[in-house]
Formats: structure tokens, sequence, C-alpha cells
């Protein structure tokens, strides 16, 4: 397991914390849905008809996962910049990504939206 206490100089202090990540974590997904309905209606065919079952749901988990793991990737390089330390992404814990989910998110949903 890698030290992750340098981790502390790259994250902010106020938003490490596992209730202001799950936090953040909702709130993209929520939003991730509303463009998913708002999609569905301006689509001439349901979602239903094109995914069967769950609809949209394994698709916003993707992009929840694909937003912490890039996230996660921008905190591992800020550490090998600031403190020539190397800690591999799958050791970083999601919540020490907090402070970059709304910024991600905003440009994942962007990309959505066109």
């Amino acid at each position: 397991m890698a030290d992750l206490r340098y981790l502390e100089n790259v994250i902010p202090a106020d938003m490490c914390s596992r209730s202001e990540f799950r936090a953040q974590y909702d709130k993209l997904e929520a939003t991730l849905r509303a463009v998913g309905q708002t999609d569905a209606l301006e689509s001439s065919t349901s979602i239903s008809v094109n995914r069967p079952g769950n609809g949209r749901e394994p698709e916003i988990e993707q992009i929840l996962q694909r937003v912490i793991v890039r996230a996660k990737g921008m905190v591992s390089e800020e550490m090998l910049i600031r403190h020539q330390r190397e800690i591999p992404v799958d050791e970083i814990p999601d919540y020490a990504v907090t402070h970059l989910l709304a910024e991600l998110g905003e440009q994942e949903i962007r990309g959505l939206a066109r």
C-alpha cells in the first residue's frame, strides 16, 4: 500500500471526506439522470426501446466510474509532479478526488449534451 500522507498536500483538506464525496457523487448522478431523461424526451424513440431492462443505469454507472478514474489519474500525476512520488490510481481512495468531481462531471455532461 502506498503512503497516502502526501495526498494531504495535493488535496484540499476541506474537500477530503467520505460524506462530501458521497454528496458530490449523488449530485453528479442526479444530473446525469436528468440529462438522460431530457435526451429520452427529445429522442424519437424511448430509452426503454433502445435499452431493455435497466435503461441507462449501466451507462450512468460507467460514466461516473470514468470520471472518478480520470480524477484519480489527475491526483496521481499531481503527486508525481509535486513530490516525485508515484501513487497508483487504484490506491487513491475515492473520497480523495471529491474536489474534482464537480468540474470533471460538468465536462462529461457538456460532452453528452452535444
